[in-house]
């Protein structure tokens, strides 16, 4: 049953993303986070559901061209473009020659997406379509993950979807981490109070989904993501109120299994995990120190050969658990630069947006959204230190849709939009005064989601 209706949702949806690719490129990122195939039976779990969405997008993108835009390089698609290269490079010298093939294919996919991003990603309209999908893929699970905590009493692990690639408890934390200051954005730009409501219960249960899944790393990212919300969000009165009350609760409610899991965070010595990570970063470091240029190419780590020679001794064989020393293992120190260079470059541009959409009301959303994708940069390099996720979907979503608000806020200043308020007032007869211009991102608003200020908008 659950096979049929999803075939027939795609069948209902991909017509639809032949006339407006910007469809097929939501229907690509809720198949690619969401994995709707992972919970159906049947033929449905292993059709190429992602693939066929792919292409109808690029075949779509191709035939409108009156709906797609420029792909614009700018410095951060430029570092993103390069670090694809270079671990492209690295994979032609690999030490697991297949393996690294594979890994790089996925990437490479990975990155085709962002790219479309950039390409049909035009305007405030599309960038929140984009920015819904994310959430609700990753939400669903989220509340799904919450419910079953709060009804099993939290003695069972959270995991994400199967043969997803947050499956795993601690991928799974680091992409709820991430999404939680989407959902914030959201929330603060709705008019709607029952989908604010709405977004203030799926924050709450994704919160506690993260706890669910007894990651002590997912923990410790929790606690920063939620301090760098309140640091960061509009209207801090609401999450200073409802953040203790939640954790509160939440302390109250879990069993003494995931207090006993977490007491072992400062325990690192005697803790066998953490030591395999600690011996993980040295087998990175020395695989960067024997080949400095390409590391050793994807998937090094999954050589016994080289764990013999570059790890410490008697050493358990393990994926490198770091953002960081896997890509200094995999890429070398260059891919390393890159890789970090990409991190910083997103988080400066974000701050930039943030502080020039502060000239004028119109671009008021934009340095929301901007402050709130930087919390998730934080959330992704806090969790991240410790998970072997360097190639991971969300992370570059983040990164182009900094340059999309890039793109956007530097049409809406040429446009003239955040002067709108010194523009000649509208006649008596309501026709624009000659020479007059029109805000060209987006569509006009209701009063309170775009240009009404924040006098607009209730307190929550």
């Amino acid at each position: 049953m659950r096979a049929l209706a999803l075939l027939m949702f795609v069948a209902a949806t991909v017509p639809m993303a032949f006339m407006r690719p910007v469809i097929g490129l939501m229907l690509w990122i809720l198949f690619s986070y969401m994995n709707p195939h992972r919970i159906a039976y049947g033929f449905a779990t292993a059709f190429p559901w992602v693939m066929i969405v792919a292409v109808v997008t690029m075949v779509s993108t191709l035939a409108h061209a009156q709906q797609r835009q420029a792909l614009r390089m700018t410095p951060l698609m430029v570092l993103m473009t390069l670090f694809l290269l270079w671990t492209g490079l690295s994979t032609l010298d690999a030490v697991v020659p297949a393996q690294a093939e594979i890994e790089w294919v996925r990437f490479f996919k990975i990155m085709l997406m962002v790219y479309f991003t950039a390409i049909l990603v035009t305007d405030k309209q599309r960038l929140h379509w984009v920015l819904w999908t994310i959430v609700l893929s990753f939400g669903f699970w989220g509340f799904k993950g919450g419910f079953f905590t709060l009804i099993t009493g939290g003695s069972h692990n959270v995991m994400g979807p199967i043969k997803s690639f947050y499956r795993d408890t601690n991928g799974f934390a680091l992409v709820m981490c991430m999404c939680l200051p989407l959902m914030r954005y959201l929330q603060l730009q709705d008019h709607r109070k029952w989908v604010r409501v709405g977004l203030w219960g799926l924050m709450g249960l994704t919160a506690v989904a993260i706890v669910g899944t007894y990651s002590r790393g997912g923990l410790l990212a929790l606690g920063i993501t939620v301090l760098m919300l309140i640091y960061k969000s509009r209207r801090r009165a609401s999450l200073f109120l409802v953040v203790p009350i939640m954790a509160v609760l939440v302390a109250s409610f879990m069993p003494q299994e995931w207090y006993s899991r977490m007491n072992t965070i400062d325990e690192y010595q005697q803790d066998k995990s953490a030591q395999g990570r600690i011996n993980s970063w040295k087998f990175a470091v020395n695989v960067a120190i024997d080949d400095p240029l390409l590391g050793g190419g994807m998937r090094v780590w999954s050589s016994d050969a080289m764990w013999d020679t570059h790890g410490p001794p008697d050493a358990v064989h393990r994926a490198i658990h770091s953002i960081f020393f896997q890509v200094l293992g995999e890429a070398g120190f260059v891919g390393l630069a890159l890789f970090v260079a990409m991190l910083a470059g997103g988080w400066f541009g974000l701050a930039r947006i943030r502080r020039k959409a502060r000239a004028g009301p119109d671009t008021a959303w934009m340095g929301d959204l901007a402050s709130m994708m930087q919390v998730s940069l934080v959330a992704y390099a806090a969790a991240g230190s410790l998970l072997p996720m360097p190639y991971f979907d969300l992370f570059y979503q983040i990164l182009v849709m900094t340059t999309v608000l890039d793109v956007l806020l530097m049409r809406a200043h040429a446009s003239g939009e955040p002067q709108t308020a010194t523009e000649s007032p509208r006649p008596a007869s309501g026709r624009r005064p000659v020479g007059g211009r029109r805000p060209t991102i987006g569509r006009p608003l209701r009063p309170g989601t775009q240009g009404g200020g924040q006098q607009d908008l209730p307190w929550y």
